[in-house]
């Protein structure tokens, strides 16, 4: 009985599926790649510092945005808020050579952004960008 309730709540437990987009053109393995650090509070900074070598002078410029504590109070959507479970944050992250979009990065999150959701996108980016296939 125990293992069939901890199942039904793993079962259960709502998950996102990232939106990803690669550019067709994009070579990889990708050489390097510059960290845009605006607007990243700074234990995330350190968190995905951690996990590559940026380099200044790249071409490619890694940006990552989030929001947290997402509300929804749209009056028109009263159907929305009470039978689904609406996000509280997001994360995105951007790679851009100049104003082209090489690949991006998008996920739902029903719980505030932490370091192990910005580490689960950066290891899926440098899975499919960095390491070779």
């Amino acid at each position: 009985m125990f293992v069939l309730s901890i199942f039904f709540l793993l079962a259960c437990e709502k998950k996102s599926t990232p939106i990803i987009k690669i550019d067709s053109h994009l070579t990889t393995p990708i050489q390097c790649m510059a960290l845009n650090t605006i607007g990243i509070e700074k234990p995330f900074v350190g968190e995905i510092q951690s996990l590559y070598a940026f380099d200044t002078h790249c071409d490619l410029k890694l940006t990552m945005q989030y929001k947290k504590d997402i509300v929804c109070n749209s009056p028109y959507n009263p159907n929305m808020k009470n039978v689904s479970q609406f996000p509280k944050s997001f994360l995105h992250f951007e790679l851009r050579k100049g104003f082209s979009v090489q690949y991006s990065y998008y996920i739902d999150l029903y719980s505030n952004v932490d370091e192990e959701d910005i580490e689960r996108a950066f290891l899926r980016l440098k899975k499919e960008l960095i390491e070779k296939k």
